[in-house]
């Protein structure tokens, strides 16, 4: 992929973060929905979506922020994702367990878990544990061939934790990455470079495995295996492609995680 697609990408990040329908809605908004609703137990659904909105509105402006070589954009974006993993778990918590049958129920989508989880070892989201716990007990039944990105943040957990991962065709364009793993350290970087190409591409359209702003042209999947490589004392291979090469994957946050005062009541009512 070329340095003009990842001049795209940041140009549809910025266009993104400076529109003032979404600073407004997504914003000032969801902020006064959420005041308000956490004031009131019987609209919980509502806390939880406004959250998940409000930490994706401050996940992506503070990305653009360290894109722009501002460090502080970190401690934005860290809010963010406290705001978004708060959301997940406050619904999980309502339901004891995936509900399993011909289908598996979940209180979220997969995506969102998997951009969650990404973001959280990304980021070394510190209240991260419990959404990495549901994630792994997910049965394979839950994943459609589609799933790959979910597929693979299960299996590069479960790599974390000192499970053996799964081979499976769901895995798709991460299949190589799990192959060459402990193997071949030239090939494992050519794969991960490739796994950029290709999130290069799921960045554009709605729908697509990386349509978030935070994800947009942030290398979260190399970030996250890079810590996790960390974790379980592997090296790290040099993973040469355009979007290793900017600020988000090179500046790192310089201050202790950031509490968000939302998220916190949040996270207190779901224990409650």
């Amino acid at each position: 992929m070329s340095l003009a697609t990842v001049t795209t990408l940041r140009r549809s990040l910025h266009e993104w973060a400076h529109r003032a329908g979404n600073q407004k809605f997504l914003r000032d908004d969801q902020e006064t929905q959420l005041r308000r609703v956490l004031k009131d137990p019987s609209r919980r659904t509502q806390a939880h979506v406004a959250a998940w909105m409000l930490g994706t509105w401050h996940l992506g402006n503070g990305m653009l922020r360290v894109l722009d070589r501002d460090p502080e954009g970190f401690d934005e974006a860290r809010q963010g994702q406290s705001l978004r993993r708060t959301s997940l778990l406050a619904r999980a918590s309502h339901q004891a367990g995936p509900r399993r049958g011909s289908k598996v129920r979940l209180p979220f989508s997969l995506l969102h878990g998997a951009w969650t989880s990404l973001l959280g070892l990304a980021l070394h989201d510190p209240g991260a544990e419990p959404l990495y716990e549901f994630m792994m007990q997910l049965p394979d039944i839950a994943f459609s061939e589609t799933d790959s990105v979910a597929f693979f943040v299960r299996e590069l957990l479960a790599l974390r934790a000192g499970r053996r991962p799964k081979m499976s065709s769901r895995l798709g364009p991460f299949e190589d990455v799990i192959l060459h793993w402990t193997s071949n350290e030239r090939l494992l970087s050519r794969a991960m470079a490739d796994l950029l190409d290709w999130h290069m591409k799921e960045a554009h359209g709605a729908g697509k495995n990386y349509d978030d702003p935070a994800c947009l042209i942030y290398p979260v999947e190399v970030i996250a295996i890079h810590h996790v490589r960390i974790w379980l004392e592997l090296p790290m291979p040099r993973v040469d492609h355009p979007l290793m090469h900017g600020s988000l994957a090179q500046m790192t946050p310089r201050t202790a995680w950031p509490h968000h005062e939302l998220a916190v009541i949040l996270e207190r009512q779901t224990r409650a």
